[in-house]
């Protein structure tokens, strides 16, 4: 009788640590899920960052974006858009650099609207002279720091590079 508990004993823990096991590579699994759901929203949504968000499509909250430049009616359902998706799935350091290279690309935008644009038959083109002009040398070079700071930060959050290695 003795044999009989310890085999329905040893059954029972058999059957309890099986059922514990089971639970717990579930709950894993769902994490893991998850995990790879969210990574891939947020992978999405910074590589539209860096594809619309330059100073046409700026946050939605920046008080600098302009309509009298090239607004086009689906323009403000984008910026809308791509400021919703960073909000809910990005970080506010991304935000805030969006936001920055959005500024400076305006600013940018605006100057050599202002100061530097010249017609050549029916387009407008950015004067030879601009290389030369200090003021958009330094827009410029603000606008590129800018945007490798952007650059920098979404592969540090996306790990780019580990997923990479592991893809290779």
């Amino acid at each position: 009788m003795g044999d009989l508990w310890g085999v329905a004993l040893g059954g029972a823990i058999a059957v309890t640590g099986g059922a514990v096991t089971a639970i717990l590579q579930a709950r894993l699994q769902r994490r893991a899920t998850r995990e790879q759901y969210l990574w891939s929203k947020q992978a999405e949504v910074y590589l539209d960052v860096l594809r619309h968000g330059s100073g046409q499509i700026a946050h939605m909250d920046d008080d600098e974006a302009d309509e009298q430049y090239g607004w086009a009616p689906g323009m403000e359902e984008l910026r809308q858009d791509l400021t919703a998706r960073v909000q809910l799935f990005g970080s506010t350091e991304v935000e805030a650099l969006w936001r920055s290279v959005s500024q400076a690309s305006q600013r940018l935008d605006f100057y050599v609207k202002e100061n530097l644009l010249v017609m050549r038959g029916d387009r407008a083109v950015v004067s030879p002279d601009a290389e030369g002009d200090a003021e958009y040398t330094r827009l410029r070079q603000k606008v590129s720091a800018d945007r490798r700071s952007l650059v920098e930060q979404l592969r540090k959050e996306l790990d780019a590079n580990r997923h990479l290695r592991q893809a290779a």
